[in-house]
């Protein structure tokens, strides 16, 4: 394996680790904005979205550290 490959690889495992990062912050903040503030009538639809998004990214995240692990 190159050196080029290789740095490719961790490039990847970053932006994996960082879309992971991403999700719990974004879960994070929905639990604690809704712990201090009340998010109105339309509030599933903030919480139905932002787990939509955590999930999406948390995914997306996962599967780039199992492709480029293989």
């Amino acid at each position: 394996m190159g050196k080029d490959n290789v740095k490719r690889i961790l490039v990847w495992e970053k932006v994996a680790d960082f879309l992971m990062d991403i999700a719990k912050y974004v879960l994070t903040a929905v639990i604690i904005t809704s712990a201090v503030e009340d998010i109105g009538d339309n509030g599933w639809i903030k919480y139905g979205l932002s787990i939509a998004g955590s999930g999406l990214l948390l995914l997306w995240g996962i599967l780039l550290h199992y492709y480029k692990n293989k």
